[in-house]
């Protein structure tokens, strides 16, 4: 039975948002949703799609044995690419093939070999999906997301491609899986899906925006630094895939906050492609809850979890009638990690809940200095802190943003510098005529406001904001004077505050080598 099916059992039912504490998860549950960079799914998307596609033409540039397949891949559309950009094998060869370029390495790829010798699938599935027997979505309302049963090549995909995806299994689990892949039966199969329609109940638009950003779940055992392996997301080493222990699937709220968990994380792993969060992410930051430091980055990656989870749990706690009738009650107290034996938390009796950790991380963040946080890193503790302030309205517990640095180096998101008038300063720059770099491609995404730039020298990507694009298309063959005449013009603003912006881009495409 689907959601939308129970009567009177969903966050959106009058009975329900009559209480005070449900309508704030309501709140929290649409904020979550809201945010064009990291919220929104659609937009993630786009963004992943634009730069699949860019990538694949970059890497014909430099791959030209395999310049034919990877061409035909950079030219298909949305639909034709989400299954090879969902796919674990391939994303991880695209995401490794695109670091080597990125690290001047010109030779030893991967994605357009493997891409050139998988057949054509006209049913629209991924080439590891077309392996799993018996085929199986758990959730097909709310993405294509398929349960990693038992893997059978035959004459569907290469065989390579299914040694490929188990050298990934083995990778992603610390320390090396302790068995197989456990290969599940319906019942299983059956209880995941019933904890992705809890979730999707308790929380009605993050839980189809985060299970959308999931391809693959398959369950296995195994060791982790803290223990027993409970539940992991892929990331680099396995893209857009979740393995949980078996155990997860005893009832399903433990179901739905494990997909909750996981899920969150490969959203964001793919709204990070879109630009870098920090300066410095590999500083170490002390964790009381653990033994071992973290790194900064993953400081930002938990926080941006434990918010989800603040909501995921207030609107456990406010579950209605009905819900606890069809799932049964939920368990007692927060399903949150444990803390680990021997750390500081362990000996206090401390950090044991969401909303301390919470607390915790935001507090590290805001004490970072000046130029941490990129931009889009700012734009992230924002929205953070705004969605913890529904349900955790004391002013010093939410994430509040350090305060700005000044110009970044980059043209994604960066303010404009001021700038004094073009009168006030000398003649001798404003008189040059800026020329953009050869060699440059492009996808534009006009909905939201980006350009996204592809350099075939140096193979970088820059994602410039809609104020960027517009100063990048009127480099032309036209003078400074006359892209900020132009500038003003279409933007409507005055003489001093063209020239201001105009400066200020310039010198940031300069700075990325898109001009000279």
């Amino acid at each position: 039975m689907s959601v939308a099916a129970i009567n009177n059992n969903s966050p959106e039912s009058p009975e329900f948002l009559e209480r005070p504490e449900s309508q704030a998860v309501r709140r929290a549950d649409r904020m979550l949703v809201d945010d064009r960079r990291f919220g929104d799914s659609r937009s993630i998307e786009e963004r992943n799609v634009a730069r699949f596609s860019i990538g694949a033409e970059l890497l014909a540039e430099h791959d030209p044995g395999h310049g034919p397949v990877l061409r035909r891949i950079s030219r298909a559309d949305r639909e034709q690419l989400l299954p090879l950009l969902g796919d674990p094998v391939l994303r991880n060869a695209f995401e490794d093939d695109l670091v080597k370029l990125e690290n001047g390495v010109r030779s030893g790829f991967s994605f357009g070999a493997l891409a050139s010798r998988i057949p054509d699938e006209p049913a629209g599935l991924g080439p590891c999906e077309r392996m799993a027997t018996p085929h199986v979505r758990p959730w097909a309302d709310h993405g294509s997301a398929w349960v990693w049963t038992e893997m059978f090549p035959a004459d569907r995909v290469p065989g390579e491609l299914a040694t490929r995806l188990r050298q990934l299994y083995d990778g992603s689990i610390e320390g090396g899986p302790a068995a197989d892949p456990v290969v599940p039966g319906p019942e299983m199969c059956r209880a995941l899906g019933r904890g992705a329609r809890l979730l999707t109940a308790l929380l009605p638009r993050v839980g189809p925006s985060v299970l959308g950003h999931v391809s693959v779940v398959g369950f296995t055992r195994g060791e982790s630094a803290d223990g027993p392996l409970q539940s992991l997301s892929g990331g680099d080493p396995l893209p857009s895939a979740i393995l949980m222990a078996p155990e997860r699937l005893a009832d399903p709220w433990t179901v739905a906050e494990t997909l909750l968990h996981e899920s969150v994380h490969l959203k964001l792993f793919d709204a990070l492609r879109a630009g870098a969060l920090l300066t410095d992410p590999e500083r170490s930051v002390p964790i009381p809850w653990r033994q071992t430091p973290w790194r900064l980055i993953r400081v930002l990656v938990a926080l941006h979890f434990y918010v989800h989870l603040l909501v995921f749990q207030e609107a456990v706690r406010n579950a209605a009638p009905e819900l606890r009738a069809e799932f049964g009650r939920p368990p007692v107290g927060e399903v949150v990690d444990e803390v680990t034996p021997g750390t500081e938390a362990a000996r206090n009796g401390t950090f044991g809940t969401g909303l301390e950790r919470v607390r915790y991380l935001a507090g590290y963040i805001r004490e970072l200095p000046p130029g941490t946080l990129t931009p889009a890193g700012r734009q992230l503790m924002r929205w953070l802190g705004e969605v913890t302030a529904v349900l955790d309205p004391e002013p010093h517990t939410a994430p509040a943003p350090p305060a700005a640095p000044g110009p970044a180096a980059t043209p994604v998101t960066a303010p404009a510098a001021p700038a004094a008038p073009a009168a006030t300063r000398d003649a001798g720059p404003e008189v040059a005529v800026p020329h953009r770099t050869a060699g440059i491609l492009a996808r534009p995404m006009p909905a939201h406001g980006e350009l996204l730039l592809a350099d075939t020298g140096t193979c970088t990507l820059h994602w410039l904001n809609a104020r960027s694009w517009l100063v990048y298309s009127l480099c032309d063959g036209r003078d400074v004077p006359s892209v900020q005449a132009e500038y003003a013009r279409r933007t409507g603003t005055d003489a001093p505050a063209a020239a201001s912006h105009v400066t200020a881009c310039l010198e940031e495409l300069r700075n990325s080598g898109l001009l000279s």
